[in-house]
Order: structure tokens, then C-alpha cells, then sequence
């Protein structure tokens, strides 16, 4: 009786593990709130570290718009991290994503997003104008900027070549 009953129970065991392992993974993770002392990273379409902006621009534009669809974000980090990290220092509870063209004055850059919490994906704006080649920086700064630091990130802008009527 114990042979047959063995393996029954440990399909049942492993059918049960699978089910519950399944509903663990479907649970979205919840979004942290930003505030002091924490270490964040930047992402612009998900890359920390060398970024491409994709532009609406014509055979012959100088500049253009983002194309829609691409989103900047702030992940969370947790000690040890890089010295590339950004840290919202003792009285942040926001942070400001701005890109810096080299046109920029420099004052600050091109306003793209503020953020109240972490892994909050929001829209680069179509509005904006940009180059349609070379690259610019998009800095993470956090708000108020105390002792804080920013995190920036390297990006490209590539050209789509819309061809009008096309």
C-alpha cells in the first residue's frame, strides 16, 4: 500500500508547490516610498548606464521629439552599493529626473519627471524638443537636495528618420 501511496503523494506535493510558488510570483511587489538615506539608481528605458532616447526627426532636422512609448524610472538600492549610486541624503522625499543637453544652460536641464516612489515607470515627454544625434545626461536628483547626491545617466539620441507622408 505504501508504494503506491508514496508516489501519489509526491506529485500531489510538487502539484501544491507549483500552485503556491505561481500565486508568490503573481503578487506585484509594492511600491517603497522615497525618503532619507536611501541609495537609488536612475533608469532611462530600463538602462542605468548608457541609454538611447529614440527621436522623431525629419531627413534634414537638426532636433525633434522623443518618440512615445520610453519611460525613465528610480530604482531602490540597498547597501554595499557603487559609487556611481545616488543618495537621497537626510531630507529628500522626492527626486527629479531632468536631461541636460549640451545646450543647456546651466541652471539645470529639460524637466522629464518627478518621482514619490520607487519603481514608478513615467513617460519621457513627446513634448520636449531634443537633438537628433549626439548625447546629453539625465540626472536623478534628489528633492531637497541636502546631502544627497544624484544619479546620472549617459544617454544617446537616435534618429528615427521619419519621412514625411511615410
Amino acid at each position: 500500500m505504501f508504494r503506491r501511496l508514496g508516489p501519489r503523494l509526491a506529485i500531489a506535493s510538487a502539484l501544491t508547490f507549483a500552485v503556491i510558488g505561481t500565486l508568490a510570483a503573481a503578487i506585484p511587489a509594492q511600491a517603497t516610498t522615497i525618503g532619507p538615506r536611501q541609495y537609488f539608481a536612475g533608469q532611462v528605458f530600463g538602462d542605468t548606464a548608457q541609454s538611447v532616447i529614440n527621436v522623431a526627426c525629419g531627413p534634414v532636422q537638426l532636433s525633434g521629439h522623443p518618440a512615445p512609448g520610453q519611460t525613465v524610472d528610480v530604482t531602490q538600492l540597498l547597501p554595499p552599493v557603487s559609487t556611481t549610486a545616488g543618495y537621497t541624503g537626510d531630507l529628500a522625499v522626492e527626486i527629479d529626473a531632468s536631461l541636460i543637453l549640451p545646450t543647456s544652460p546651466a541652471s539645470g536641464g529639460v524637466p522629464i519627471a518627478t518621482f514619490t516612489q520607487y519603481s514608478q515607470k513615467l513617460p519621457i515627454p513627446t513634448s520636449i524638443t531634443v537633438p537628433c544625434g549626439g548625447t546629453g545626461v539625465m540626472s536623478f536628483s534628489p528633492y531637497p537636495l541636502d546631502s544627497g547626491k544624484a544619479s546620472n545617466v549617459q544617454v544617446t539620441f537616435i534618429s528615427l528618420a521619419v519621412t514625411p507622408g511615410a
